[in-house]
């Protein structure tokens, strides 16, 4: 008896909270700037009111919660941050957005920020993008001046093949080659991660390198 009476309250539908204001509430949040997935929940909330007249406390809750973004208000707060971001954040979101196209990580908020010119992050979005440790150090490589100028003749390290994105480069230990390009997109957020193209000596195809695997030429340099 107990067991049934437990079940049968937990598997309750949950009261409608009828409210016919809801309609229209829903109908102009529809009509905002939101995302292919907001704009579905958003839908079947609607479909859910027409066909019941209100909503559940949790699905109000929801709905509350998106509807409180576009309030007068936090309308006016975004438009401050989205002058803020152009002005001031923009050309540090691309280029952390390269870097997590690369690796894997904020892929969807990273792509948006490469593949869209009009949109803006909100401030949390940025925040969680931008200012964190990974990041700060890839900006810090961006930033930092090249060791090396184009054209100058550096030399691989002998110690370039220590880690596994490196490994395929054995054969190129301690090997002179030719400075390309020293401003690559970052693709490590380590220390030396400034990324060049360079042209090792008896090789017909460039290589890309993270800075902290060259050096200034020696005795110890090969040509081949």
């Amino acid at each position: 008896m107990y067991a049934r009476s437990y079940y049968n309250r937990r598997h309750q539908p949950s009261p409608i909270k009828e409210n016919p204001t809801l309609g229209p509430r829903l109908e102009k949040i529809r009509k905002e700037e939101i995302s292919p997935s907001t704009l579905d929940f958003l839908d079947s909330l609607l479909d859910f009111f027409k066909k019941r007249g209100g909503l559940t406390q949790n699905q109000l809750n929801s709905f509350e919660k998106i509807e409180s973004r576009f309030s007068p208000q936090e309308k006016e707060r975004f438009n401050l941050w989205k002058e803020e971001y152009l002005k001031f954040h923009a050309k540090d979101a691309k280029l952390i957005a390269k870097y997590y196209s690369y690796t894997g990580y904020f892929t969807t908020l990273s792509k948006k920020i490469l593949e869209n010119e009009s949109f803006v992050p909100t401030k949390k979005e940025f925040n969680k993008l931008v200012r964190n440790k990974y990041a700060s150090k890839v900006l810090d490589a961006y930033k930092a001046e090249p060791r090396f100028e184009v054209n100058a003749m550096v030399q691989i390290r002998s110690t370039v093949d220590k880690t596994g994105d490196t490994r395929y480069l054995r054969p190129m230990r301690s090997r002179l080659c030719f400075v390309l390009a020293n401003d690559l997109p970052i693709r490590n957020s380590t220390a030396g991660a400034k990324r060049y193209k360079i042209l090792p000596m008896g090789v017909c195809t460039p290589i890309e390198l993270d800075e902290k695997h060259l050096m200034k030429p020696n005795k110890k340099g090969k040509s081949a």
